[in-house]
Formats: C-alpha cells, sequence, structure tokens
C-alpha cells in the first residue's frame, strides 16, 4: 500500500460536518485579529493499530500553509495508550475547523483496524478477509475494507475497499447462487465457466446443511 494516493472526501471540508463550536470559535478569532501558531497532539485512549492517517494527511495537505509542521506515525503501526500519533504546528485558523473531521478519520478507521487485527491474531495462520461492508452504511464501507487490509486482512470483498488497498477483491460463490441452482456443485460448475480464470473458485458448503 506504500505509496497510494489516498483521495479526500470534499465532504471532510466542510463546515456542515465540524462541531459548531469550532466554526463559532473561527468567527470570534478572525472578529478579534487572534491566529497564533500552536501545536496540536492528537494520542489514542487504548493499545491499537494506526489508520487513516493517509486520509488525514490529505486534508492537512489542502488547508495548512507551507510554513506548517506536520509530524504522524505510519499508517499501520502499532500505537499505544496515550502515545503521540499527530502533531501539527501552524496557525490556529488554518485547521482549526477541521478538528471534527481528523479526529473522527482516525478514531473510526483505527477502530477498524484494531479489530481487524484481533481477527487475524485469533486466526494464527488461516488466512483472514473482509466481509464487513455488509454491516456498515455504503458512505463508509470502502474505508471499513481498506482499514481491514491495514489491520492485517488478506483482502476484502468490495470493489471500493480493494481499491483503496490496492489490491483485487475477494470472495466466495455466495449463497444466492447456489439456492438459485438448488445445487452447490451446479452453482460452482456455472461461476467456474462464467467468471474470469484469475478469480478463486471458492464454493460455500454450507448452505442446504447437507453438502
Amino acid at each position: 500500500m506504500e505509496g497510494l494516493k489516498f483521495d479526500l472526501v470534499e465532504k471532510a471540508l466542510s463546515e456542515d460536518v465540524a462541531d459548531v463550536y469550532f466554526a463559532r470559535t473561527q468567527i470570534i478569532l478572525a472578529r478579534e485579529g487572534l491566529n497564533p501558531v500552536v501545536t496540536m497532539e492528537v494520542f489514542t485512549n487504548k493499545d491499537g493499530i494506526l489508520c487513516g492517517m493517509r486520509e488525514v494527511c490529505s486534508l492537512l495537505a489542502r488547508v495548512l500553509p507551507p510554513s506548517a509542521e506536520v509530524w504522524a506515525l505510519d499508517e499501520g503501526e502499532s500505537m499505544l495508550a496515550k502515545e503521540v500519533v499527530l502533531r501539527i504546528t501552524a496557525p490556529y485558523q488554518s485547521f482549526g475547523l477541521y478538528e471534527t473531521a481528523y479526529l473522527g478519520i482516525l478514531a473510526h478507521e483505527s477502530g477498524w483496524a484494531t479489530a481487524a487485527r484481533e481477527c487475524v491474531i485469533a486466526a494464527e495462520s488461516i488466512p483472514v478477509i473482509s466481509f464487513g461492508a455488509r454491516h456498515v452504511h455504503p458512505d463508509v464501507s470502502a474505508r471499513m475494507e481498506y482499514a481491514a487490509i491495514v489491520g492485517g486482512c488478506v483482502g476484502c470483498a468490495t470493489p471500493a475497499g480493494a481499491k483503496l488497498a490496492g489490491i483485487a477483491p475477494s470472495g466466495t460463490i455466495p449463497h444466492a447462487l447456489i439456492l438459485i441452482f438448488g445445487d452447490t456443485v451446479k452453482a460452482t460448475q456455472a461461476f467456474d465457466r462464467h467468471i474470469e480464470p484469475e478469480v478463486n473458485r471458492i464454493a460455500l458448503v454450507d448452505t442446504f446443511k447437507d453438502e
């Protein structure tokens, strides 16, 4: 994943998704003529796997002046409770409004990556593929699957998540296809006839409970 460009969701730059007190703070500081250079540190409350930093750095690159200084842990690094993962030194008004966005990105994606790492550790030598997109809103499913890859999963189910991670999407033959054919073998053979050969043939064997 090294070197992948992480496009920023434009909504993250909108005042509409910022806590309103940050917008009000911007108004007050502008009217009072205050814009000091400050240092902001972001830390974690729990041990985990850092994720979302690529997106946060993309956000900061859009809003910070050339004089700003940013230090950050790398995507996918282990982090310890109370460890600083991000440090920003810049005029406050250049980034204060976006605190809601960058904290949310880091919290959500790190949570997913950490959960994925726990699954990978529990699975020991068995490869883990993320099928979590069906359990989250489509607006965030690609980020969730990207975070699962950062956490150690070897694959993910959606093309959008796989694209962010720089891999091909993974999957099985779904129960729906098997049920429509009424036979696991026939469904698997049909899959084999029509799907490109580089895609793995993985048949589920729990549809009818008699496989």
